[in-house]
């Protein structure tokens, strides 16, 4: 039986627990996590969760600090995150992407930075399939926007085209069609 996405209220339960201000400073945000599980998703072969849980938990006691409950949560998002990439179901695909707020607390747009640098640990996991990228053009489009709010450099390079209007925007709107894209990459080589 396929896995359901979670509920609001699972993710709100996920986010308090992923978001906790007293969490280990090498815990995944739920807005990281999510670009990591869509970073597991991508790929046709599956990673057994023993492997990623440490990571995406992080701290000294790993998921041995870490209330059962959320674990299975963990599982459930990220095996339904892999469901909605890996049947390319561009609809229910949604990144989690952060809120920045204004002075006055406003909403004022999204920053996929975390997203993308979960999406980015991710790939670390198969050194052998995102080191092929860089020999296909179309692939390393793919995963363009992913590097360039993943990483630092990315970033830089990114402040450094301020004055190209709707740049950033363009960027943010090509991640969740190029994570679709990156899976019938990978599933196109399997």
């Amino acid at each position: 039986m396929p896995e359901e996405q979670l509920t609001d209220g699972e993710l709100d339960e996920l986010g308090e627990f992923l978001d906790d201000p007293e969490a280990p400073a090498d815990r995944l945000t739920l807005t990281a996590f999510d670009g990591f599980s869509a970073g597991l998703g991508v790929s046709s072969a599956t990673i057994e969760p023993d492997r990623w849980l440490e990571i995406a938990i992080g701290g000294e006691s790993g998921t041995e600090g870490a209330p059962a409950k959320i674990l299975e949560l963990m599982v459930r998002h990220a095996v339904a995150v892999r469901r909605v990439i890996q049947e390319g179901a561009s609809e229910e695909f949604t990144p989690i992407f952060d809120a920045l707020e204004d002075e006055e607390g406003e909403e004022e747009e999204v920053s996929p930075v975390e997203w993308c640098a979960g999406f980015l640990l991710a790939t670390d996991l198969y050194p052998e399939s995102f080191s092929s990228l860089a020999e296909d053009e179309e692939a390393v489009n793919l995963m363009l926007p992913m590097v360039v709010f993943g990483t630092e450099e990315g970033i830089e390079a990114l402040e450094g085209k301020e004055g190209e209007d709707g740049l950033a925007e363009d960027l943010i709107d090509s991640i969740q069609p190029s994570v679709l894209g990156l899976c019938r990459f990978f599933n196109s080589r399997s």
